[in-house]
Parts: C-alpha cells; sequence; structure tokens
C-alpha cells in the first residue's frame, strides 16, 4: 500500500482511467526514470496558477504573467497533483515526449504518465513559458 498521499493520487487515476504508472524511487536515486516535470504554483491576482515545466530548465516569468492576464504573479504553496481548482499551463517542449513524470505525493514517488493525460487530468493550457537563454 501507498502512503496516503501517494495512494490518494493513485485512486485518482483509477477513477479517471488513466493509464499511467507511479513508482517509487530506489534508495539513492533522486531523479525520476524519464523526463521529469516540476509544478510551480503563483498567486496571480487572487487565483492560483500552476505551471508544468521540464524540471531541468528556467521559467520565463514574464511570458506566463502575459499569458495569463495577472498583473502580478507572486509565488504561491505549491499544489498537488491534478491541481484542483487552480488554472494548470503546461510548457509545449513536454508535448514530444512520450511519458512524462512528476513528484505524486512524496519526493520519493513520481507519477508517468503522457503528456496527453497529463493535459486532460489537469485541463490544462498550453503555451511556450521558458527562458530562451
Amino acid at each position: 500500500m501507498w502512503p496516503e498521499p501517494v495512494e490518494r493520487i493513485a485512486a485518482f487515476l483509477r477513477e479517471s482511467a488513466t493509464h499511467g504508472r507511479i513508482e517509487e524511487l530506489p534508495p539513492g536515486v533522486h531523479r525520476p526514470p524519464g523526463t521529469g516535470v516540476r509544478a510551480e504554483a503563483f498567486d496571480c491576482d487572487g487565483r492560483t496558477v500552476v505551471v508544468l515545466a521540464p524540471d531541468d530548465a528556467s521559467l520565463d516569468r514574464e511570458r506566463l504573467r502575459r499569458r495569463t492576464g495577472c498583473t502580478t504573479l507572486e509565488p504561491a504553496e505549491p499544489r498537488t497533483f491534478p491541481f484542483q481548482g487552480s488554472r494548470v499551463f503546461v510548457d509545449r517542449s513536454l508535448l514530444s515526449v512520450r511519458r512524462v513524470w512528476l513528484e505524486a505525493g512524496s519526493p520519493r514517488h513520481f507519477l508517468g504518465v503522457s503528456p496527453g493525460q497529463l493535459l486532460r487530468l489537469t485541463r490544462a493550457e498550453t503555451g511556450i513559458f521558458l527562458r530562451d537563454d
């Protein structure tokens, strides 16, 4: 049985008929088995915005601010998958990857899903949110 926060995500996947998998990292391993995704949350004029981007890339917060139409973006408390109650954005660079991996309830557990499933489950919009440097 998974720890409670991980089991909550596993139950959500079962209920949504999603073909994904959750893996626990072995001791000494700190990276998921494929393309890692990080979720950054922001306060956008009183609403929460979550952007999902490759974990090794830098966000362009000004691009995100313009896309969301927010006057300001301030870092917010991180949300957990599937980011309910948040407006979710996925960087387009993730769409060409077969499977993406994001933290699933703990730093040792990762959820692997296709980008299409990620978009469906989070009701995300896509855009270009990475810095060009």
